[in-house]
């Protein structure tokens, strides 16, 4: 039989997850209070790091957005960093995805997000999430968990005749939550509807709050029951006693900083913490029960239908809601405190009745993130987790399904700008559930009288079919702002539009239940054999990620087959360190494989002491401007209190030519003469924030899309080209980048005005030539423009250049280099100049600028930005984390095809160096944390690339092209967030009438 088809995409020690913890990195000599690194490994013996345990609770819980290190409290001057909240948590969700394999780099993520309650906590953790790993999907945890039981485990029975009533309590290391799910007479899964009327197949969740009363609690109550003064370092020693306690029964000592002598944590102790945890989540708990029983009595009809259930359990108000309780899912490691279920159990059924309680406990991550891919296979049609060749049971065939599988987004645009997005209706939404009116406070305001264009679209992750067909409509604007409602209807998964002061509005409504299904046929459909109970899985671009505050889980499908019993395997002991497969399936191999295998053992390493190590207080008469108040101090090697650390060994420092750490994959790497100053991407990063603060104050009107594109670009590319209509500001975003780059006019910045009777590159590098100080032994950096790039054939005089920049390694002729540069050059398409020809476009990374806006305030000049801050240098580039996108797939897929079926030039492709470019651009834009930080949104850079590096090869007789324009126009239908693209389309199809086809007419 094959392998097991789920694969757990991230280990540690031959677990089926990886520790949630990351340590912050910074240099004491540098003082930027911005500059440090991450990373998921413990570092070897860094000069200064920080260990981060609790970023998740620090994300839904803690107030304090910024945390603040210190390296020294002795020193009055001491280096110390912000640690912003919300940048730390992107980088570590980029870290995370970056140890995914290469081939699932590609496949469509899936986010587990526990209920959270408050609309800016809730909002702020999405965000972060989709800005840090792009395209992916938030669903809700508490109902993967229930998937897991109903779908893989197969033991959540629901009893036939009643309508069952599942409780979800998931007491983690953060978030502490519940959820109540219905369930209906025949078995199946169903909503409740406002009238009371029953539905099939759909699930009502009722949602209680996210709250902290979680095993962070639990560590807080037991360092004050113990006299400890609270520290992150007694916290961490105090959980792993509690740990070891809970698991072995025993009493357990052991030491915490700032403590005097051994401490113990004993059962009796545990048991009195987990009564008085419970009796914090008790009101969470009856806020449900009142939810609950309000549902039972919505209306007269559900009064009707619910009469006799109640009356036979005795349900007569809101306190004796929980006997309609059937089943407990009882989740987290929390919860398998000693007490934690007697207390719960003990408050909730005082008057003896007794719900079936299945545990999942510490194993709760694996089993969520198991239950979410099992949601995502059952739900494509046909479906691809399957009871082969038998009728499938009666819960098996009912899909288990939140409310809203994707948020719903009202694009908006006025004028001629891009497309604005404002998420109306999140999935993880309390408002889901309950329905009704509210306002829209997010939306811009709109001017008495304009018409603005609208629709109303399910969120990017839903896949291009569901968003086409779905066109903006001008709306009316009767009165300013503008103000909008929307309306959500449970029961009938149906969201619409209101607003009083807006006509055309009744345009906006969508039915959510048309989103659930993804229809995709599986490609290799698994037919082979199989024994009783277990299930076929068909392959699926899936990923499923459950971000926990302990463990962090990965999980993906591959043709094969999946049973509960090999899941239990996994959870109880582990996975093969080198295969990804549980060690249950490698004892099973033919001795002649196990014996070819070259198996690594990892063994745990030694955790550093610091039982001695105590926190230094803050010296007298340190001042807020010398440092700030509050910080967390981490030890260097001088003495200073660290974290514990495991030794590993420490990444490579990058070279001054730029050269990415071991074990990332550089883009063309030694194929081309490189830039001399490079930079790591938290360096970069910050400069970038801080020259768009300076440009946005000093030059208003400059287009800082356009700069970071620019410099991208050149981080990648040695070539780039900028195009557009004359006079858009070409040449002064090249001179403006000149100086950002710390380059000077005639020493490092060479200003070069092509010459239509050019022939040969003389005028460039003979004697006397503009570009003579390249040749002598200059080993600076330079920038140099073309201006009027095309006047004459750029082949002529850029032959030798074009092959030292791109694979010469510099060399210009035998045993003749030249210094390390990069070039722009200025584009026009008129009377007087040429196209550039397909070879030149390959080579150079096409910029197109927009013409200034009629109303721009002072259009031209920098006389504002002669002062301005040099960034440090070009960021490093690698080939790694997001380095593609769905948007991006889907047009060369349907490029391929068309060229292929209908036998089109093979040159309308692109080139390996083009693909190679939009992968590098992509990967650089997620490890620079662009759109986080609001530098770039990566909408933008997709369109960009979209249009500048793959459809700018459409060109030749309309009847050759036109297959092509048409698959092209299909998989583009809809996508406004991509205006250069569809622009470019367009414009193609405006010229089928002449009967050729030019991306420059």
């Amino acid at each position: 039989m094959p392998e097991p088809a789920f694969q757990f995409l991230l280990q540690h020690d031959g677990q089926p997850f990886y520790p949630s913890r990351c340590y912050i990195i910074a240099d004491p000599t540098v003082k930027d209070r911005n500059q440090w690194t991450l990373q998921l490994e413990p570092p070897q013996d860094p000069a200064w790091v920080y260990q981060l345990d609790d970023i998740k609770g620090w994300m839904l819980h803690d107030s304090n957005a910024v945390r603040q290190i210190i390296y020294d409290r002795k020193d009055p001057r001491t280096p110390y960093r912000n640690l912003q909240r919300d940048e730390v948590f992107r980088e570590y969700l980029r870290k995370l995805l970056e140890r995914l394999p290469p081939d699932c780099q590609h496949r469509r993520k899936y986010a587990l997000m526990p209920s959270i309650a408050d609309d800016k906590t809730r909002t702020r953790y999405r965000d972060a999430v989709e800005a840090a790993i792009p395209g992916i999907t938030v669903m809700p945890e508490p109902e993967m968990v229930a998937e897991y039981f109903r779908l893989l485990q197969r033991n959540l029975e629901l009893e036939a005749g009643k309508n069952n009533v599942l409780l979800v309590v998931d007491v983690g290391a953060s978030t502490a939550n519940m959820t109540l799910i219905l369930s209906r007479r025949d078995r199946t899964i169903v909503d409740l509807d406002s009238t009371g009327a029953q539905r099939d197949l759909r699930l009502r969740a009722l949602r209680g709050d996210s709250v902290s009363h979680a095993g962070r609690w639990v560590d807080l109550r037991l360092a004050e029951v113990l006299g400890v003064p609270v520290s992150d370092l007694a916290l961490r020693e105090i959980e792993k006693a509690k740990v070891r306690s809970s698991l072995s029964g025993e009493t357990i000592s052991f030491k915490a900083p700032s403590a005097n002598g051994q401490l113990t944590i004993d059962r009796d102790t545990l048991v009195s913490v987990s009564g008085e945890l419970w009796n914090e989540l008790r009101p969470l708990f009856e806020r449900l029960c009142e939810r609950l029983y309000d549902n039972q009595n919505s209306s007269e009809a559900a009064k009707r239908k619910s009469q006799e259930r109640l009356k036979e359990l005795g349900v007569n108000a809101p306190t004796d809601a929980h006997r309609l309780i059937d089943t407990i899912l009882l989740a987290g490691g929390t919860s398998l405190l000693p007490g934690f279920e007697d207390a719960m159990m003990g408050t909730l059924f005082p008057d003896g009745h007794r719900a079936k309680v299945l545990r999942v406990g510490g194993s709760f991550a694996i089993a969520a993130a198991a239950g979410g891919l099992a949601h995502i296979l059952h739900n494509y049609d046909p479906p691809r987790l399957r009871e082969p060749h038998a009728p499938p049971s009666d819960v098996f065939a009912a899909p288990l399904e939140s409310t809203l599988p994707y948020p719903l987004l009202l694009g908006v645009k006025q004028f001629a700008d891009r497309e604005q997005q404002f998420a109306v209706l999140d999935p993880n939404d309390p408002f889901v559930d309950d329905g009704g009116r509210r306002p829209i406070d997010s939306l811009p305001a709109m001017a008495k009288g304009s018409q603005p264009k609208m629709r109303l679209v399910p969120g990017l992750a839903a896949g291009v079919s569901a968003r086409q067909g779905r066109q903006f409509r001008a709306m009316r604007v009767r009165q300013s702002p503008g103000k909008m409602e929307l309306e959500w209807d449970p029961s009938r998964e149906r969201a619409k539009i209101h607003s009083q002061q807006v006509d055309g509005t009744d345009y906006l409504w969508i039915d959510a239940y048309k989103l659930r299904r993804r229809q995709e046929p599986a490609l290799d459909p698994f037919d082979g054999p199989l024994d009783p109970g277990v299930l076929a899985v068909d392959a699926a671009d899936d990923v499923i990620l459950d971000l926990g505050m302990s463990k962090i889980v990965a999980v993906t499908a591959n043709r094969g087959w999946i049973a509960a019993e090999e899941l239990e395997r996994v959870m109880r002991d582990g996975l093969d360190s080198d295969t990804h497969r549980s060690a249950a399936t490698a004892e099973r191999k033919v001795a002649s494989e196990a014996t070819s295998l070259d198996v690594h053992e990892r063994s745990a390493p030694q955790r550093i002491s610091d039982e001695s190590a105590s926190e230094a207080s803050l010296p007298t008469g340190m001042s807020s401007d010398d440092m700030p108040d509050g910080g967390v101090v981490a030890k260097g090697n001088d003495g200073i209190v660290r974290d514990n650390l495991k030794p590993v060994e420490v990444q490579a420092t990058a070279t001054a030519i730029g050269l990415p750490p071991p074990g990332d994959t550089r883009h063309e790497k030694d194929d081309r003469f490189d830039w001399g100053e490079r930079v790591t991407d938290s360096e970069f990063s910050h400069a970038l924030a801080s020259l768009r603060k300076t440009v946005k104050e000093a030059e208003p009107h400059l287009n800082f899309d356009d700069i970071v594109v620019a410099l991208l670009a050149l981080a990648v590319r040695p070539i780039v080209l900028l195009a557009g209509p004359p006079g858009c500001g070409k040449s002064t975003l090249v001179r403006l980048i000149a100086r950002v780059l710390g380059k000077k006019g005639g020493e490092t910045f060479h200003e070069v005005a092509v010459q239509a009777h050019w022939e040969n590159d003389a005028v460039l590098f003979d004697s006397g030539g503009l570009l003579h100080p390249l040749l002598d032994k200059n080993t600076l950096s330079h920038l140099i423009l073309f201006d009027e790039f095309n006047l004459t054939r750029p082949e002529y005089y850029l032959s030798r250049l074009f092959h030292a920049l791109d694979g010469g390694h510099g060399a210009i002729a035998k045993e003749q280099k030249i210094a390390p540069c990069r070039v722009f050059g200025t584009l026009n398409i008129d009377d007087s100049s040429r196209p550039p020809s397909p070879k030149v476009l390959d080579r150079c990374f096409l910029l197109e600028l927009s013409q200034v806006s009629w109303n721009a305030e002072a259009p031209t000049g920098l006389s504002n930005l002669a002062s301005i801050p040099a960034l440090p240098g070009l960021p490093m580039v690698s080939i790694g984390g997001a380095s593609t996108d769905g948007r991006v797939d889907d047009v060369l897929n349907a490029l391929h095809v068309a060229v292929h079926e209908h036998e089109l030039r093979h040159d309308l492709l692109p080139s390996r160096r083009v693909l190679s470019d939009i992968k590098a651009l992509l990967s650089l834009h997620h490890s620079l944390d662009l759109q986080g930080k609001g530098l770039l949104e990566r909408d933008d850079l997709v369109d960009r690339l979209v249009a500048s590096r793959i459809l700018v090869k459409l060109s030749g007789a309309f009847d050759q092209l036109q297959p092509a324009l048409d698959a092209l126009e299909k998989v583009v239908e809809g996508a406004e967030e991509l205006p250069r693209t569809r622009r470019r389309l367009k414009l193609a199809r405006q010229q089928a009438r002449l009967g050729f086809i030019s991306p420059w007419q």
